[in-house]
């Protein structure tokens, strides 16, 4: 790993200065995004053994403030993210239907009754916002991995588009 860190101050937690946290880093070379035990500060004596961490903010995360980490031990989160079975899984499926299907009777009838009551326009928007919103609540660092492959795989696109323009 190198020893310079890069995070958005979004992954902060408000009470990041009461010691020991579960941050979000990735380092600075690689790219390589993990979580990790640490302690933050924006002064280098505060910390044992302190290492630069960039710190970005902003609505277009633009404005980096520099501040220093602690790390503590790395890779605390089980079962963290397989970025190389999601990325096959978004190849496999960029071609294929977007549809799910439960085939439950039960789930069917809630989801048409939150429908008929006003909460939602459709059983499909019922369905995908409960979904999102559940995935988004207990598995935010597959949400993370999969927004920044995606931004990725837009990017790279572009790039390409525009190569060809040329």
């Amino acid at each position: 790993m190198s020893s310079e860190y890069v995070t958005s101050e979004t992954n902060l937690p408000e009470n990041y200065e009461d010691g020991e946290i579960q941050l979000q880093i990735s380092d600075k070379n690689t790219k390589e995004i993990f979580s990790t035990q640490a302690k933050v500060s924006r002064d280098p004596e505060d910390l044992d053994d302190s290492e630069p961490l960039t710190v970005v903010r902003g609505p277009h995360e633009n404005i980096e403030e520099q501040w220093y980490i602690e790390i503590l031990e790395t890779d605390t989160e089980p079962g963290g993210v397989d970025t190389a079975v999601l990325e096959s899984v978004i190849g496999d499926l960029e071609e294929d239907s977007n549809i799910i299907n439960t085939r439950s009777e039960d789930l069917k009838t809630l989801l048409e009754y939150l429908t008929r009551a006003g909460r939602y326009d459709s059983v499909s928007e019922a369905s995908r916002s409960i979904m999102l919103e559940y995935i988004a609540e207990n598995y935010p660092d597959l949400v993370e991995e999969y927004a920044d492959l995606k931004v990725q795989a837009e990017r790279d696109g572009l790039i390409m588009e525009l190569r060809d323009e040329e």
